[in-house]
């Protein structure tokens, strides 16, 4: 009797449904982020696009890499960047694998690069730091969403980011239940003992001390990659430790304000030039161009004359008003010439009136922080 109620029991246990594991073997994934970059960086906002993967390595923890890409305009010109990032990290999920709804943190470095439309580039490594929600369907589909903090250890720069990918989920699928066909017969039921299986001790492993790498001029890069030793704390430097030039060509569009008919500069526009006195004074060997502009209203050659004396007059202004050296800039005016935009509505005329300043040349100055 008592042979026929463990029969039964196992009977009853094999026709019961067995969920398989819900731990993915692999996610891939394909998305966009959105890019907040540190106002130092004089870019504009930017959206690129990101690939990446996940490794599981417990229900908990998983590895992640991912390949970022975008394109950023640089502020106040026509320049562009073009930016690359790799990163390498860890993810802590805060729900079972077998939900649905995952929220998680995460945390890793990577390498991002940087690449003027002049051929110039910059390396920097980040540390990242993000928090995010995975939202699965039908088991395998699924979509991520986080928010991304991302600090440039080389330059103290803090850049942020919003991505939301598509993902498929390897391995991550429910199983039939197993059921038992019949039980034709009670087997007696028999108790196996414990196999003691012996093992060789495992062999002691050394442990050598690391040694400290040393930053001995503070400027974020280790003594055995600086190539620029006793670098000044004040000036940002690249991966190799040297100090950062300038060496593009910056055009900067001044909301410069004179009264109509009038090349008389008001006290509210100084600060806008003085802006570019600061830049210049940063950086000893550019050269600047102030540009005049009008709409087409009134006769040509009258708009010449005015976008000239116009010209003329932020010309003075930084030499008298901010000691600019007078041979480091001049002065044109263009009138009607050179519109950016439709004479025909107020909004492109009041666009056409306006005054430009282009800086360029060779900088023999390091940026500041």
């Amino acid at each position: 009797m008592k042979k026929i109620m463990i029969a039964a029991c196992l009977g009853t246990a094999l026709n019961t449904g067995v969920n398989a594991d819900q731990q993915s073997d692999l996610e891939v994934y394909l998305g966009a982020s959105h890019y907040f970059w540190d106002s130092e960086r004089n870019l504009d906002n930017a959206t690129g696009f990101d690939l990446g993967a996940e490794l599981p390595v417990s229900e908990a923890l998983s590895f992640e890499a991912w390949l970022s890409a975008a394109d950023a305009d640089i502020e106040g010109g026509n320049a562009e960047l073009e930016t690359e990032r790799y990163s390498l990290g860890g993810l802590y999920h805060f729900a079972d694998a077998e939900e649905s709804l995952r929220p998680f943190l995460s945390l890793g470095a990577g390498h991002l690069e940087l690449e003027s439309s002049g051929g110039q580039s910059q390396d920097e490594t980040l540390a990242y730091l993000g928090a995010g929600v995975k939202k699965y369907y039908d088991n395998n589909l699924m979509v991520r969403a986080e928010l991304l903090g991302m600090n440039s250890l080389d330059n103290e720069l803090t850049d942020a980011a919003v991505r939301i990918a598509i993902g498929y989920a390897f391995g991550r699928s429910a199983s039939k239940p197993v059921v038992a066909e019949k039980v034709m017969a009670a087997q007696p039921v028999i108790e196996a003992k414990p196999v003691v299986k012996e093992t060789a001790p495992e062999p002691v492993k050394k442990v050598v001390p690391k040694v400290p790498q040393k930053d001995s001029d503070g400027d974020g890069v280790f003594d055995s990659m600086d190539q620029c030793a006793d670098t000044d704390k004040a000036y940002k430097v690249d991966a190799n430790g040297c100090p950062m030039l300038l060496s593009e060509k910056v055009s900067i569009k001044l909301n410069v304000k004179f009264p109509t008919n009038s090349a008389e500069i008001t006290a509210e526009s100084l600060p806008e030039i003085k802006r570019v006195a600061d830049f210049m004074q940063q950086f000893d060997k550019t050269s600047v161009t102030v540009e005049g502009h009008t709409d087409d209203r009134g006769r040509a050659a009258y708009n010449k004359s005015l976008s000239q004396k116009r010209a003329d007059a932020v010309r003075a202004a930084l030499i008298k008003e901010y000691g600019v050296e007078a041979k480091r800039v001049k002065a044109i005016g263009y009138g009607e010439e050179k519109p950016i935009a439709d004479n025909g509505s107020a909004e492109g005329r009041a666009e056409n009136r306006r005054v430009v300043a282009v800086v360029e040349g060779e900088a023999s100055k390091p940026v500041v922080k």
